[in-house]
């Protein structure tokens, strides 16, 4: 069987989503299929492809150079992810013996259904991270409603178009269906972890803690990934001042993005000496990077959940660490921390609420460890790359199946 994954990202730019989409075409590969590749190449920060692919059998890869777009400026974006879409068409038009075509969502993804629907004839799973455009207008990316509400009617077409489409959550699934969705066609596959690498590190040997001289005897409240239009980092910045008197509570912020400049500077004008910033790390020491914390917080502005989920939630249970979210608290993700005592969730709206919940773990170690346990049995159980990758190489051989029978 022959796949062709076409995304509109590539390795080389950091993402959240970069250690999920590595884990997924090793296992179509590990599973006998070939795979195809068809994506950009913009920042050059990363290898174009991960060590755990390259060079593996089966794999091949089309790059296209790409210009780095501010996310501020949506309209540029979406013009040039638009122009994509038929740069990319020269490429895949020329692999042979496709079976099945695994199309990573984008904001431009019509374009692309579009061309695959008249030059390939395929079956084509849409895989959603975000529902676009809820998820650019809800987190205030996309001012205009009246262009909200043109991209919605042009996102209908991509759903009508897709043989099937995955997301990641329950919440998600809803969205979509809000939209006039026929949820039979949905499916969900919830985010996973690559059960073969991502573990806890110990201390003695952790490559981030011996990096950075890490001290380990202070209780860290970590944040790291993409601090950008979907991070609260004022829940930080409150969290942060009213634990100032705590000199042995520290806030760890890893990672880059849009308002990584402004949330600096905010620490400053506070004297928030208890928040430490560091770079974006390489993604083959993500699993040190989360076992360097007593906690992790995943602080996320409303209009985040429904439309995408935290991706590094997964990992950071394999890495037997807790979560603290500020999420909606209407949502299905918030009450799955609750009802399976994984971590914690507090509402969006009330940032002390936040506070109160790192000092509860602060003062439980007890309650911390126990919590921590259930995580990994969680994660371990519900979001294993073998249980979620699996799902869709049944997917390919049911459409396949299918397929051969119409």
């Amino acid at each position: 069987m022959k796949i062709l994954f076409i995304t509109t990202e590539g390795f080389d730019t950091p993402g959240p989503n970069n250690q999920m989409a590595m884990t997924m075409i090793n296992d179509f590969l590990e599973e006998g299929f070939e795979v195809h590749l068809v994506q950009s190449r913009r920042t050059k920060i990363n290898p174009d492809i991960p060590e755990l692919i390259k060079d593996k059998q089966g794999f091949s890869c089309d790059i296209i150079n790409r210009k780095v777009i501010d996310k501020s400026r949506f309209i540029n974006r979406y013009i040039d992810e638009m122009k994509y879409a038929f740069q990319s068409f020269k490429y895949w038009r020329k692999v042979k013996n496709v079976n099945v075509i695994f199309l990573q969502s984008c904001p431009t993804v019509v374009y692309q259904l579009m061309l695959l629907k008249v030059f390939s004839k395929k079956p084509i799973i849409y895989n959603i991270y975000d529902v676009f455009p809820g998820h650019a207008y809800d987190i205030g990316v996309m001012k205009s409603k009246v262009l909200y509400e043109i991209l919605q009617l042009i996102q209908k077409i991509s759903y009508k178009l897709s043989t099937v489409i995955t997301v990641l959550s329950e919440d998600m699934k809803k969205k979509v269906g809000d939209q006039g969705v026929n949820l039979s066609k949905v499916r969900v596959i919830p985010a996973w972890y690559d059960d073969r690498a991502v573990k806890e590190i110990n201390d003695d040997e952790n490559r981030f803690i011996k990096k950075y001289k890490i001290s380990t005897d202070k209780f860290v409240v970590q944040f790291a990934g993409t601090i950008g239009y979907v991070f609260n980092y004022k829940a930080i910045l409150e969290a942060a001042e009213g634990l100032i008197d705590y000199k042995d509570v520290i806030f760890q912020i890893i990672g880059d993005g849009n308002v990584k400049e402004k949330f600096v500077e905010e620490a400053k004008r506070r004297n928030l000496n208890n928040i430490e910033f560091y770079p974006l790390q390489p993604i083959e020491i993500v699993p040190d990077v989360y076992s360097a914390c007593s906690v992790c917080v995943i602080p996320l502005n409303k209009g985040v959940i429904g439309n995408g989920v935290p991706s590094k939630a997964p990992l950071l249970m394999a890495c037997r660490r807790v979560i603290i979210n500020v999420v909606e608290k209407d949502s299905e993700y918030f009450r799955m921390f609750k009802e399976n005592n994984v971590g914690i969730s507090v509402s969006n709206d009330d940032h002390k609420a936040l506070t109160k919940a790192i000092l509860d773990l602060y003062n439980n170690p007890e309650k911390l460890k126990k919590m921590a346990d259930s995580a990994q049995k969680f994660g371990n159980e519900h979001y294993s790359s073998s249980k979620n990758t699996r799902k869709f190489i049944d997917l390919f051989y049911e459409l396949i199946k299918e397929t051969k029978n119409v």
